[in-house]
């Protein structure tokens, strides 16, 4: 199984930061930054969310900017197999665009027009509902992919 983080990031406006991937997974949809841990490393999900930041973004945070926000495991996700991605949302506001990157392209989307937007479905339909109402308490997601439409267990702590 693959371990990753999400990072959602919002400007003063409260408008997220997605990045339109130039790479698979997800290649030509809007994705929030984020990567695979380092386990050979012992990465933590609160670690790899600062070197993320700063890789993607060119954020300079530590671990304490980082609310875990959710977790998501999603079995046979297309191209890449199981993966468990650990969601954060960052405790600061970001007043600058990052620069395009061989990753993609930024840009801000208000809250309002994400489920328009061209991004997966699993995040349409299950992910982003739980991002945007901002409850508090930990969200867990179970997706099997194997299963059209999407099989999904979802739980709220």
């Amino acid at each position: 199984m693959k371990l990753a983080t999400l990072l959602y990031i919002q400007n003063e406006k409260g408008e997220y930061l997605l990045m339109e991937r130039e790479n698979e997974p997800n290649r030509g949809y809007l994705s929030p930054p984020g990567g695979k841990l380092h386990t050979n490393e012992a990465e933590s999900p609160h670690k790899c969310a600062v070197r993320e930041a700063n890789e993607e973004c060119g954020i300079t945070s530590v671990t304490g900017d980082w609310s875990l926000i959710g977790t998501v495991t999603e079995k046979d996700y297309p191209g890449i197999g199981n993966l468990m991605i650990f969601l954060f949302r960052y405790r600061k506001k970001l007043n600058f665009l990052p620069s395009d990157s061989n990753e993609g392209r930024f840009l801000f989307v208000p809250p309002e027009k994400i489920n328009t937007s061209k991004i997966p479905d699993t995040d349409k339909l299950y992910i982003w509902n739980f991002v945007l109402k901002e409850k508090k308490g930990i969200f867990c997601i179970d997706i099997d992919c194997t299963k059209i439409p999407f099989l999904c267990q979802i739980e709220q702590k």
